[in-house]
């Protein structure tokens, strides 16, 4: 059984004024809390948990600890008072040190490591500026991709984008003003360290391939003074072209299989099964078609391209119909539609009853697209022609898809000596899915037909066109509804009798504006087969070196654990302070 042993304690009040000094009747396992509360009974007083007791060195003693585990004896002196901050402050003060340098040091550790891990060693963004000049507006586009890219391609995303309208082709050399104000807004965008960099691309579509058809002089001055101004940009200007359609067509395929996510998925070859999607687009003056073939495939050099994208190797055939996109191919309607060049007004099965339009004679005649033998009398005298034709709707279904097809006749082609004629594809292959886009969306959507069968779209395109002007206001605010009749049935024709699709492989078309929220078309293609030839930039520097981080964190860490030494140290020396007093 634990025996404890009698003792006595003296307690002296550390002021004068407290009185004398009291004897203390106690044992070895009392604790300093019991023996404050002896002293307090002894003189007196009311319990005061204020009160401290001290050793001979006026260190306070812990309340809780036994008389025994402090080492006070039989007959010892001790102190008991109030505690005092003149001297409890200066003897704390190294301890106060300590814990500052503790601080110190685990702080530095921590900044130093998350400075060094957070910050440089990283590839830094590189940009990309495209400006897609089509024959109706100039969409001026920011590109950015991480500068160490992925199989030596850049994993492109969009910033940002302006739009100039008008097509540049329309536009006086001269008056460039909209486009170039486009191409400097953007540039705010693109970091200004990066800028003298960052390649700028203006390509040109078919808006101007026409224009270039008739006129490469004019050509020539607006391609010379966009070279001119847009190095105003402060951009590094790497390429101001035409570019062909089997490009654009390639283009529009890249961006299509990049959303989908397709590109780098090995293609199967034997027997060839395409593991990409074609692409179908329709702008204002030509289309495409584009899709992946076996590289032994026999077909025209100048329509294939052979890529390498993400380390997969990919052959497209791209095939274009120059004058065949959708604005181009109602001009020719008008112009096949008009009987008489001295007859103002003229009937339009395409167009709802009741509904009138003008046309300018000058963009009626006087077009690329519209340039044939067909008014022996403009061959003679091109000016030969009224200022305004008149044109008014006749909502009839079966003349407007007799007039739609005979856009595709070649034979009728070749009679008028068109400047261009269409290309027609019958050997697509069967299996191939394709996203559509641009103008063939606007039509299906416009019907709600987007994931409709082929009978589908015809009911809906022939019931849209057997409406008259009023119903056709009363049905839809789209601002372009008098023109839908044409377009679906246009859309119809291209794809049908122009493409060889059929009531079984309409199904392989999707009908999109946008795949994982991005829009379809061909600058980003563009912009993703470029980063093929952009260097690769290095990593951001560190902060600091290697042999500067490891010496920074070893005199930190001897910061803390000699603090720590010196912490334990201190409480060693306290209880060794105890048992010697």
């Amino acid at each position: 059984m634990y025996r404890t042993n009698p003792m006595q304690v003296t307690l002296q009040p550390l002021s004068q004024d407290d009185g004398s000094s009291v004897v203390v009747d106690t044992n070895s396992s009392t604790t300093i809390s019991t023996l404050i509360t002896s002293y307090c009974s002894r003189k007196g007083i009311a319990f005061d948990s204020k009160l401290v007791i001290f050793d001979s060195k006026k260190r306070p003693l812990p309340q809780f600890s036994t008389l025994s585990s402090l080492g006070i004896s039989d007959g010892q002196k001790l102190l008991i008072g109030y505690k005092n901050t003149s001297f409890t402050y200066s003897e704390r003060w190294p301890l106060l040190i300590a814990l500052a340098a503790l601080f110190i040091g685990v702080v530095g550790i921590l900044v130093i490591s998350l400075t060094y891990g957070l910050t440089g060693g990283k590839f830094p963004d590189d940009y990309g500026v495209v400006m897609d000049a089509g024959s109706s507006k100039t969409n001026t586009i920011v590109y950015k991709w991480k500068s160490n890219k992925h199989n030596g391609t850049g994993c492109v995303s969009q910033e940002t984008d302006c739009f100039a309208l008008g097509g540049i082709a329309k536009m006086d050399p001269m008056k460039l003003d909209e486009v170039i104000e486009c191409a400097k807004n953007v540039t705010s965008h693109v970091d200004e360290k990066s800028r003298p960099q960052t390649p700028l691309y203006f390509a040109a579509t078919a808006g101007m391939r026409l224009l270039d058809s008739v006129d490469p002089d004019r050509v020539k001055r607006i391609l010379d003074q966009l070279r001119n101004q847009l190095n105003e940009t402060g951009l590094s200007v790497k390429a101001i072209e035409i570019i062909s359609g089997t490009d654009e067509g390639v283009y529009a395929w890249i961006t299509a299989n990049f959303l989908q996510e397709t590109l780098e998925i090995p293609q199967k070859l034997d027997p060839w099964v395409p593991t990409t999607f074609g692409a179908l687009d329709m702008g204002g003056a030509s289309m495409q078609i584009s899709y992946a073939i076996p590289d032994e495939d026999k077909r025209v050099s100048t329509d294939t391209k052979a890529l390498t994208l993400y380390g997969q190797k990919h052959n497209v055939f791209a095939h274009s119909n120059l004058c065949f996109g959708r604005d181009e191919a109602e001009f020719r309607l008008r112009y096949l539609l008009l009987q008489d060049l001295k007859t103002a007004y003229t009937e339009d099965p395409c167009s709802p009853a009741g509904f009138k339009y003008n046309v300018s004679g000058e963009d009626l005649l006087k077009r690329p697209c519209t340039n044939s033998t067909r008014f022996p009398d403009l061959v003679t005298n091109p000016n030969n022609f009224l200022a305004n034709y008149t044109f008014e709707g006749t909502s009839n279904v079966n003349e407007c898809k007799k007039k739609v097809k005979s856009l595709l006749d070649n034979e009728l082609c070749k009679l008028y000596n068109f400047v261009s004629c269409f290309k027609r594809l019958d050997n697509i292959p069967s299996t191939q899915e394709y996203l559509a886009f641009a103008s063939y969306y606007y039509a299906t959507d416009f019907l709600n037909v987007t994931k409709g069968t082929l009978k589908d779209f015809e009911t809906a395109s022939d019931a849209w066109c057997k409406k008259n002007s009023a119903e056709v206001n009363a049905t839809s605010t789209n601002k372009y509804r008098e023109k839908f009749c044409f377009n679906t049935n246009y859309v119809r024709e291209c794809l049908i009798n122009g493409f060889g699709f059929n009531n079984d492989t309409w199904k392989n078309i999707q009908f999109v504006s946008k795949v994982a929220g991005k829009d379809v078309g061909w600058s980003l293609g563009y912009m993703i087969n470029a980063t093929n030839l952009i260097p690769e930039k290095a990593r951001t520097p560190k902060p600091m070196s290697k042999a500067a981080l490891s010496v920074s964190l070893i005199i930190f860490i001897l910061i803390v654990c000699g603090t720590i030494a010196f912490l334990i140290q201190q409480q060693r020396n306290k209880k060794r302070g105890y048992s010697e007093a």
